[in-house]
């Protein structure tokens, strides 16, 4: 019988399987709600457009309220903010479940369903992060196909509720169904923190036969504190400890130091933790970014739109809600395998990145050209396989550019900008069919912005590995700043 070591990771696949149903829930949800557009359309006498925005406001506040969650995260610990987050994701769908009025809803989708799905979501994505190293880029690849499952099934689940029980029952339905995430969050435990051994200060006899404590390693630092002056020796003799004592002065000027310094500790503390700070102290992230903003379309638009589209060149309502099911099939492919070839080190991330984008870049044009269900299948797979690839490598990729210490607040900067991204890109994917009456000029903006997006990345990697170096940057060649920081 084989036998791990204590810290092995196989002890943290129950884990990872918690995450993977916890993304599935929120993450797959959130990309189901395209479903629900049709309703919306015919009950509401709103325009497509705000409608359109509405269906994605779920996506777009999970991936908005990440970095607040995460840094939740460093001061709360992981399971009680999934768990927090469930409680607030399943009380806003309930709500909305009785809602009358439109604008009910963009009270309880957006702002308690999208922010509740954004805590539990990025809890679980943080949990894989900090119990898996060497095989990270595999585990956070199976811990984001739950999104993909999710896409499988839920909207073929939502549709069969919708045409049994309306709109509004289904919603109240997968409320009770987000109640599940409770128990996936009792998994996440906290990981086990090392104790500190108790440090011993050792008496030492000065020339003059008095006793004192010996200064050990650090204790330098401790001397030039400002209520700690009178501890300062010029001579290698040690003090008395009755010697060392602040006086009154000193207590003052220290307590208006700190009073001063609190508001900007706390400040400088919570940019660090949600990750603004990177935007400015970073350039390699920041500039990845610019990636990340252009890939947003590719699920923006073709979440809310996909079904829609297909209706509007005249395939059946059941098989257009079955292409966003295929679309997380084939994302569920995608996600499984790339994680092996990332973390084998035989080709440069971005260059798989940019393969990935330019299967988008291919698929969307090419499904807003034709009118049959069998090609818009294999444009279906093709940006499934895309996405299934893409998304994965955002969190693994800024990962490695800003190690493991910071992914936290890292990574929710990256998601509020694919939520700017999709929330503006929804928008003019609605605007575009206002204009035009017809879905196809959306997805031709898709491939346009994808192929945008795949020669940016190429351009950045050549500017980070041969114009301006910049070791930060994820190369095969080289050791990454996580890699560093586990050995």
């Amino acid at each position: 019988m084989a036998k791990y070591s204590a810290d092995s990771e196989i002890h943290h696949w129950p884990i990872l399987l918690a995450s993977c149903i916890t993304t599935s829930l929120t993450h797959g949800t959130a990309s189901s709600m395209g479903v629900f557009y049709i309703e919306w359309y015919t009950e509401f006498p709103e325009s497509s457009a705000l409608v359109g925005w509405l269906s994605s406001s779920t996506l777009a506040m999970l991936l908005c309220f990440s970095p607040f969650a995460g840094a939740m995260t460093r001061y709360f610990g992981v399971r009680p903010i999934v768990f927090s987050g469930c409680l607030l994701s399943c009380a806003g769908l309930l709500v909305s479940s009785f809602a009358q009025q439109f604008h009910i809803l963009f009270i309880t989708i957006p702002f308690m369903t999208g922010i509740g799905f954004g805590m539990s979501y990025s809890g679980a994505i943080i949990s894989v992060s900090e119990r898996f190293h060497k095989h990270y880029a595999l585990a956070n690849g199976i811990c984001m196909t739950g999104a993909s499952i999710g896409m499988v099934i839920l909207p073929i689940v939502y549709r069969f509720l919708i045409d049994m029980y309306s709109w509004k029952g289904a919603i109240m339905i997968s409320s009770a169904i987000q109640g599940h995430v409770i128990v996936c969050a009792m998994f996440m435990k906290e990981p086990g923190k090392q104790k500190q051994k108790p440090v011993s200060r050792t008496i030492a006899t000065s020339s003059s036969g008095e006793e004192g404590y010996s200064q050990l390693p650090g204790d330098e630092n401790r001397n030039m504190h400002p209520g700690n002056v009178a501890c300062s020796s010029t001579t290698s003799q040690a003090k008395p400890m009755e010697d060392c004592k602040p006086t009154k002065q000193h207590e003052d000027e220290e307590i208006e130091v700190v009073s001063q310094g609190r508001c900007g500790r706390r400040l400088t503390s919570f940019l660090n933790h949600t990750g603004i700070s990177l935007l400015w102290t970073n350039r390699v992230f920041s500039l990845f970014m610019l990636v990340v903003l252009t890939n947003s379309p590719t699920f923006g638009i073709t979440l809310p739109y996909i079904a829609a589209q297909a209706e509007s060149v005249g395939i059946p309502e059941v098989n257009a809600s079955l292409l966003i099911s295929i679309l997380g099939l084939a994302s569920i492919l995608s996600r499984l395998t790339h994680g092996r070839l990332v973390d084998a080190h035989v080709i440069q991330p971005a260059y798989i990145y940019a393969f990935f984008m330019l299967l988008a870049a291919t698929g969307a044009p090419i499904l807003a050209a034709i009118d049959n269900f069998a090609g818009k299948v294999i444009c279906t797979v093709l940006i499934g396989v895309s996405a299934g690839g893409y998304i994965p490598l955002q969190a693994t990729v800024i990962r490695m550019i800003v190690g493991k210490d910071r992914f936290p607040g890292a990574f929710g900067m990256g998601l509020v900008v694919v939520a700017i991204g999709n929330m503006s890109s929804a928008y003019i994917g609605g605007y575009m069919f206002d204009v035009t009456n017809s879905y196809s000029m959306s997805f031709y903006f898709v491939g346009i912005v994808a192929g945008i997006s795949a020669f940016l990345l190429l351009g950045i990697h050549l500017l980070w590995t041969k114009l301006v170096k910049d070791d930060r940057w994820p190369r095969i060649n080289k050791p990454t700043p996580t890699q560093v920081s586990v050995e």
